[in-house]
């Protein structure tokens, strides 16, 4: 069987389980696969130049600090991994050339293609990778954001090798020549290559980290490019980022825009202006713009990345109380909020996970083979709230909201006016902070309620239901329930290689933790966008890195 025909049966078979299309077992036991080709075919482009809004300012460049989307979404443009995402939201080659799984599913053996090199002219070599990975694995502080990938991942001796155990060259990656690198699991990943596409895993250049000491990722210059483009304009802080195609890059005839200017404007209002001046070609809509510019042919509104939630904290007398929560769920109308307050194109969520975020190999999306619950039912939460009154003296909580996000403020007072006129005798204060500040109440611990969003950074409900799990450092609400973690333990353990047995495990945890209350979800943001006719390609990814500019086409 030729490489390429095995190639084509590997991602499909790995792609029916993520959602990029699902989560399930990636390729077929003992087969090997190939990556490579099948990107988009077009004329070279050089001269064509797309322009973008974003709210925000690169946070780093650094794969392991860059925790926002902008930052993230730049660095997965410079440094390729060894996979990519195309527009279409298939899993692609990036710098892997051809891979062998092994008929456990516990060793991958990937090949990297001839002729990749960094812009200071050194070759790209599996020791890249090992070091980038290996460091994750000891990260500290700031650096350590993303060190729950090497557990996801499920590296042989990740745990030992993340609390010091074991010294680092025991984790389970090693470099047999510089083009090889074996990965070893300690039970199969079924969403492994989808994971591999996320920026913590671009390779690192050790001597070149190690030169530019803390100024790694600090400015352009500090850092080593070997993917589609490279960063030609930036001032830390600056409100623009230009990228310009490599032309060293092993893909770059099939690279179609030359130039990517990405302009910081925190201002929604000013960026649809910038749109309507012909100044950028993409931007995000918000509140009444969605409603406003929903006619407009170059219009779009699909189903965003993000579930946000009411957080409870769980060890806080009161909220510890299932029947208490569960009369908050019951209390909101989140088809009225977000007909009526978001308007974005959100839609009410009563599951923890959200849609889209991946179904099984027979199509079956995840959150509709959960259960769904907490449909706007005041009745219930009044039944609810007698039982909680009975059985705790809370009667006063506080709701805690970024204070950045307009429609936060918005949602929040939706929720008060709700509960304070369904649930008799309780009081509700809302409370806008700086995000920084709510994420620290959140880590330490020192909240009651929080409007807080989650969105998936690879395509299997684990990406959701792992902060859900006793001892992981994401378990904000501080909530443990010992079925819920044996069923966790067994879909990533015992049932991992077994997709319908693993479904169902993920299924009853999901079931467990939507029905206590832990969070209350309330719902499943929408991205509502207007994109220039002539730009096609332009993805917004569920899981992951947002887009790859390199599948982007301009007429």
């Amino acid at each position: 069987m030729g490489t390429k025909k095995v190639l084509s049966i590997l991602i499909a078979g790995i792609m029916a389980f993520s959602s990029l299309s699902g989560c399930g077992t990636p390729s077929p036991s003992g087969s090997s696969g190939s990556a490579s080709g099948n990107t988009q075919t077009s004329s070279a482009g050089g001269a064509k130049t797309l322009n973008l809004a974003v709210p925000t300012a690169v946070m780093s460049l650094d794969p392991l600090i860059a925790g926002d989307s902008v930052s993230m979404d730049i660095i997965s443009n410079i440094d390729e991994g060894l996979f990519v995402v195309d527009a279409d939201g298939n899993i692609q080659p990036g710098l892997c050339k051809n891979y062998e799984v092994s008929k456990d599913q516990l060793t991958y053996t990937f090949h990297l293609r001839d002729g990749i090199t960094w812009n200071n002219g050194e070759p790209v070599t599996a020791q890249d990778f090992v070091y980038a990975w290996q460091r994750n694995a000891t990260a500290t502080g700031d650096l350590s954001a993303f060190q729950y990938q090497i557990e996801m991942a499920a590296i042989k001796n990740q745990a030992e090798v993340i609390s010091k155990k074991l010294p680092v060259d025991k984790l389970g990656v090693k470099a047999p020549d510089n083009k090889t690198i074996q990965l070893e699991l300690e039970h199969p990943v079924p969403f492994l290559l989808n994971l591999l596409a996320f920026t913590p895993w671009v390779p690192v250049n050790q001597a070149f980290l190690e030169s530019q000491g803390d100024k790694f990722g600090v400015t352009k210059d500090n850092i080593l490019y070997n993917g589609p483009y490279y960063i030609s304009n930036y001032e830390v802080g600056g409100n623009t980022i230009t990228l310009t195609k490599n032309p060293k890059y092993w893909d770059a005839d099939k690279v179609d825009v030359g130039t990517v200017i990405i302009q910081v404007i925190s201002d929604t209002q000013q960026a649809v202006m910038s749109y309507k001046n012909n100044t950028v070609d993409n931007v995000e809509l918000t509140g009444d713009l969605v409603s406003q510019n929903s006619s407009d042919p170059e219009f779009s509104s699909v189903l965003g990345p993000y579930n946000y939630y009411l957080l409870f904290n769980t060890k806080i007398a009161g909220l510890d109380n299932k029947d208490f929560r569960q009369a908050i769920a019951y209390a909101i109308d989140r088809k009225s909020l977000c007909s009526n307050v978001l308007n974005n194109g959100s839609v009410p969520a009563y599951n923890m996970t959200m849609k889209g975020l991946c179904s099984n190999s027979g199509g079956k999306d995840f959150t509709e083979a959960s259960g769904q619950y907490f449909e706007y039912n005041p009745q219930k939460a009044k039944e609810s709230w007698a039982k909680a009154k009975a059985e705790t003296k809370l009667r006063e909580v506080t709701i805690v909201y970024d204070q950045e996000k307009d429609f936060a403020a918005n949602t929040c007072t939706f929720i008060k006016s709700a509960l304070e006129s369904t649930l008799d005798g309780l009081t509700v204060n809302i409370e806008a902070t700086p995000k920084k500040n709510r994420l620290q109440k959140e880590a330490d611990h020192n909240y009651q309620i929080c409007l807080h969003a989650w969105g998936p950074d690879y395509s299997d409900p684990t990406a959701i239901l792992a902060m859900y799990k006793s001892n992981h450092p994401s378990n904000y609400s501080q909530w443990n329930n010992k079925e819920f973690d044996t069923l966790y333990d067994k879909a990533n353990s015992a049932d991992a290689g077994n997709e319908a047995a693993r479904w169902q495990d993920l299924i009853q945890c999901n079931n467990i933790c939507t029905e206590q209350a832990v969070c209350v979800p309330i719902f499943q943001t929408g991205f509502a966008q207007l994109t220039r006719k002539t730009v096609s390609g332009l993805s917004n990814h569920l899981t992951g890195v947002k887009c790859f500019y390199k599948f982007v086409k301009i007429k």
